[in-house]
C-alpha cells in the first residue's frame, strides 16, 4: 500500500507587517504546532492548505504524496521540491496505514479534537457523528469517535491506545494495541482533513 500524507499543525492565516506598504501582502503566513510556530510564504502555505481539500480520498486511504502534488499543478505549482520541505519540517507526515510507520506516527504526535461531538441517534447507535455548530460533518465508528474525545488528554495518541488496549472485549475484530492502533491511524487523515482534529508532533 502507498503511504498516505496528513498534515499537522493548526492554521493560524496570514501576517501582515502595519509598516508594510499598502497592498504588499502578507509577510508570512502561520502554522501552529504546540508551542511552536511555522512561517510559511504564500507557495508552502497553499500546498499544505490543499492537503486537506480532497476529503474523500483522505477517508479511502489514497491521499498520497503524488495526489498532493496532482493538486498543486492544477494552480500551476511545481510543488515536489515544497512537500519536500513540508516534510522535513514536520508540517506533512507520511504512513503506511496497517504498518508500523502509522505506530510510530502515533507515538510522535496527538490528535486534539476541533469539532463538536454529536453522539449518535436511536435509529442509528452504532454510528457516532462530529460537526460544527449542530451540523454533522463526519461519521465515524465507536472506537475512533472515543480516541477523538478522549486521546488528546494523553501524552501521545499511542499513550491513548495503550491505556485502552488493555481491556479490549472478546470478539471485536481486533485484539492488540497494534490492531487498534492501526484502526485509528486509519482514521486520523479523514479527521484532519475535514478539520474536525489537529494533528500535533509531541
Amino acid at each position: 500500500m502507498a503511504a498516505i500524507i496528513v498534515p499537522v499543525g493548526f492554521d493560524n492565516g496570514p501576517r501582515y507587517d502595519p509598516d508594510a506598504a499598502p497592498d504588499s501582502g502578507p509577510e508570512y503566513y502561520e502554522v501552529s504546532e504546540r508551542r511552536n510556530s511555522a512561517e510559511l510564504p504564500f507557495d508552502a502555505y497553499e500546498v499544505w492548505q490543499l492537503a486537506h481539500v480532497d476529503v474523500q480520498s483522505h477517508a479511502a486511504g489514497e491521499f498520497s504524496r503524488d495526489r498532493l502534488i496532482e493538486l498543486a499543478a492544477r494552480t500551476g505549482r511545481d510543488a515536489n521540491g515544497i512537500v519536500n520541505r513540508l516534510v522535513a519540517t514536520g508540517l506533512l507526515v507520511e504512513y503506511e496505514v496497517g504498518t508500523p510507520s502509522a505506530i510510530k506516527v502515533l507515538q510522535s504526535h496527538q490528535l486534539h479534537p476541533t469539532g463538536q461531538g454529536i453522539g449518535n441517534t436511536q435509529e442509528h447507535p452504532e454510528i457516532f457523528r462530529i460537526g460544527r455548530n449542530g451540523e454533522v460533518l463526519l461519521e465515524v465508528v465507536n472506537e475512533v469517535y472515543t480516541f477523538w474525545t478522549v486521546s488528546h488528554g494523553y501524552p501521545s495518541i499511542w499513550d491513548a491506545v495503550q491505556d485502552d488496549a488493555q481491556a479490549i472485549p472478546a470478539g471485536l475484530p481486533y485484539q492488540t494495541a497494534e490492531e487498534l492502533g492501526y484502526l485509528f491511524a486509519a482514521a486520523i487523515p479523514m479527521i484532519v482533513a475535514s478539520h474536525m482534529g489537529v494533528l500535533e508532533p509531541i
